[in-house]
């Protein structure tokens, strides 16, 4: 149980936390947006720490999806949303942790650029993953509830 609630409470800080950095909801007002935004730059030196946590969460949900693969004909729902909930935490662990990352691999020119690469290509993802964090924490939720009442997905 404590696994489904500490996903749960990840995918939705990360969620949030991505929605606030890139402006708020979709088709928000300005002023909400302007908030969201002025929130993300006060938690920016939070959101780097908590990118890596994500990011190292994700990877070893990405281990531990080795073992569930087998189960996809059993319970097809459950794994897909799985690996989408890995998916989207290594997604935006990397955009909230790279001010960290690119402070870590300063001194490494090539590890740098790397990461420059890697950023460019999946910042323009942060709203869309950011609302998918939101909702797979929704499902996983919802996912959980209807296993204890005996509904297998």
């Amino acid at each position: 149980m404590l696994p489904i609630i500490l996903n749960v409470i990840i995918l939705l800080m990360i969620g949030l936390l991505g929605l606030m950095g890139s402006g708020g909801l979709p088709g928000g007002n300005k002023d909400a947006s302007q908030a969201a935004e002025q929130v993300a730059a006060k938690l920016a030196p939070f959101a780097g720490i908590i990118g890596v946590v994500a990011l190292l969460w994700g990877v070893w949900g990405l281990i531990r999806m080795l073992d569930v693969f087998s189960l996809i004909s059993i319970v097809p729902v459950t794994v897909i949303i799985s690996l989408a909930a890995v998916v989207v935490l290594i997604g935006l662990g990397i955009i909230l942790a790279y001010p960290l990352l690119a402070q870590a691999l300063a001194g490494s020119g090539g590890g740098k650029d790397a990461l420059d690469k890697s950023l460019a290509k999946v910042k323009p993802l942060q709203r869309p993953l950011s609302l998918a964090a939101v909702a797979i924490a929704v499902l996983v939720l919802l996912m959980y509830i209807l296993a204890q009442a005996g509904v297998i997905l």
